[in-house]
């Protein structure tokens, strides 16, 4: 029940929620309470609480409890006390450990989205977030959509990271997650998006009609084998990314060797 949880302080507001942190008073444990502002978001409220319960593993952000309250609902999801990746990227871009750790992590987190038959739809550098032992989480699952779904809704997520099939009205799969990954996993390299812009057109524009990102340029440092990764799954056109998470994981681990030699 809500009345169990003690609220310490709001951590984060949306237009149809607030995050707190907060105290279970039965176990004293500290977890981040999401609570809807009113019945217009239960639909959405329904449909996360619904893939947190179906998607699970190490690298996916664990849902303690929920419930319906009289107008709207909460979540109480495991608290995770960061950063997220964003204020990790900005701080300054990832050794080449760094990034070999979050990709396989964020790369796992995909692939339990996925078995679960659910795509996640916001993959950004803000919703890869650090736990207290270390390990990266996919957080935000107010997007996740069955996979049969998720073409009906295509203009969700990030204006940075949206794959450019989604600006098409085109059939969204796993394929779509790993450009989104792509988009963040450049962010993580760079501090900056590669596809960016003053408008939302000129943001949009630059995914339908992408010039080379030119990673090896931002980061002269990196393996090419890691660099051809990441474009890899920027790539324009569905059919030239990874087609599933062993073949993504299967070019990943090269790159990585690549890093360390």
């Amino acid at each position: 029940m809500i009345d169990d949880y003690e609220v310490l302080e709001q951590i984060a507001e949306g237009s149809r929620s607030t995050v707190h942190r907060a105290r279970d008073q039965c176990s004293g444990r500290i977890v981040a309470l999401k609570r809807l502002k009113d019945e217009s978001g239960y639909k959405e409220w329904e449909r996360e609480v619904t893939a947190l319960e179906l998607i699970s593993g190490l690298n996916v952000i664990q849902l303690l409890e929920s419930g319906r309250l009289p107008h709207g609902g909460y979540l109480a999801l495991e608290w995770l006390v960061g950063p997220n990746l964003e204020a990790r990227a900005k701080d300054q871009p990832l050794s080449l450990h760094e990034f070999s750790m979050i990709a396989s992590s964020a790369l796992h987190a995909l692939y339990c989205v996925h078995q679960a038959g659910f795509l996640h739809r916001d993959m950004k550098p803000s919703n890869l977030m650090q736990a207290d032992d270390g390990v990266w989480k996919l957080i935000d699952f107010g997007e996740a959509r069955r996979i049969e779904d998720a073409s009906q809704q295509p203009l969700v997520g990030s204006i940075h990271a949206m794959a450019p099939e989604q600006f098409e009205n085109g059939t969204l799969d796993e394929r779509t997650d790993y450009y989104a990954l792509g988009c963040t996993l450049f962010f993580a390299l760079t501090g900056r998006y590669a596809h960016a812009g003053e408008t939302t057109p000129e943001v949009i524009t630059s995914h339908l009609h992408p010039d080379p990102p030119e990673l090896s340029k931002a980061r002269p440092d990196l393996p090419q084998a890691m660099v051809t990764w990441v474009e890899g799954l920027m790539s324009r056109h569905p059919h030239d990314r990874p087609q599933n998470y062993r073949e993504a994981l299967g070019t990943l681990m090269p790159a990585c060797l690549d890093s360390s030699s």
